[in-house]
C-alpha cells in the first residue's frame, strides 16, 4: 500500500527561526490521523509543506507518491488541484456567492469535470441540499463549515488537509461534523491529517499524532507559526 504522506528530514525555517525538524512521518492511504499540538507549534507549517504552498529547505515530502521538493510552482500548483483539498480554520469561503458557487470553486482550476451524481450525493449527504441557492454569508458557522467540506471533497482528492475547522463549534457539533466528513472519506479512501489541539476529539481517529514528539525543535512560547 502506497503512503500518502511520507516525510524524511524535513527542516523549514522562517528567516533564522527554525520551525521543524522532522526526521520521519508517514501516513498511509486511506488513514485519518489527529495531528496534535499547542500553538505555535508549526502544525500549519506543516500542512502547508505537505500542501506544497511552502517548500522545505532540506529533506524530502513525498505526497501521493510525489516528490513535493522537485517540483516548481506550476506543478506544485496542478498537484494541489488535482490530489489535496484543504479545509481552513476560516473555511475561505466566498461571501458573495452561493453554496452551490462556492462548492464548484476546484473546477475553475482544473480540466476535470464537475460530477453531478457525486454533488447531489454530497450536499444530501451534509444537509446542504436545501441551501444551494443562498449565498454562504447567509449561513451558520456549522452550515459555511460543511460548504468547505463540500468544496474540499467535491474533486475526490487523495489527500484532505484541516488546519483546525471545528474550533468555533461546541463538543457535540465538532463530533457529529468529524462523523460525517469520516464517512465520506473512507467512501472514496481519502486519508485525512486533521491538526488541533483539542485532544478530546483524538478517540474519533485512527491514530493520533504528537508533533512535539515528532519535531526536535522545542518551542517555549505560544508564538503563532
Amino acid at each position: 500500500m502506497m503512503n500518502s504522506i511520507e516525510i524524511r528530514n524535513l527542516k523549514f525555517s522562517y528567516g533564522l527561526t527554525e520551525i521543524l525538524d522532522i526526521p520521519a512521518l508517514t501516513i498511509a492511504e486511506g488513514e485519518i490521523v489527529f495531528l496534535n499540538g499547542p500553538s505555535g507549534s508549526g502544525k500549519s507549517t506543516l500542512l502547508e509543506l505537505i500542501a506544497g504552498i511552502l517548500k522545505s529547505q532540506s529533506g524530502s515530502v513525498n505526497v501521493c507518491g510525489h516528490n513535493l521538493s522537485e517540483m516548481n510552482p506550476g506543478q506544485l500548483d496542478h498537484f494541489r488541484a488535482q490530489n489535496v483539498g484543504y479545509i481552513f480554520q476560516s473555511f475561505n469561503l466566498i461571501p458573495y456567492l452561493s453554496v452551490l458557487e462556492n462548492i464548484q470553486l476546484p473546477f475553475l482550476f482544473q480540466k476535470n469535470q464537475l460530477d453531478e451524481k457525486e454533488l447531489l450525493h454530497l450536499v444530501k449527504s451534509l444537509g446542504l441540499i436545501d441551501y444551494l441557492g443562498r449565498a454562504v454569508s447567509q449561513l451558520s458557522v456549522g452550515q459555511q463549515q460543511r460548504v468547505a467540506v463540500a468544496r474540499a471533497l467535491i474533486k475526490k482528492p487523495k489527500l484532505i488537509l484541516a488546519d483546525e475547522p471545528t474550533s468555533a463549534l461546541d463538543y457535540n457539533h465538532r463530533e457529529n461534523f468529524l462523523k460525517i466528513l469520516f464517512n465520506l472519506c473512507r467512501l472514496h479512501k481519502t486519508s485525512v491529517l486533521f491538526v488541533s489541539h483539542d485532544l478530546t476529539m483524538s478517540k474519533l481517529f485512527d491514530r493520533t499524532v504528537s508533533l512535539t514528539e515528532v519535531n526536535r525543535v522545542k518551542f517555549e512560547s505560544a508564538e503563532l507559526l
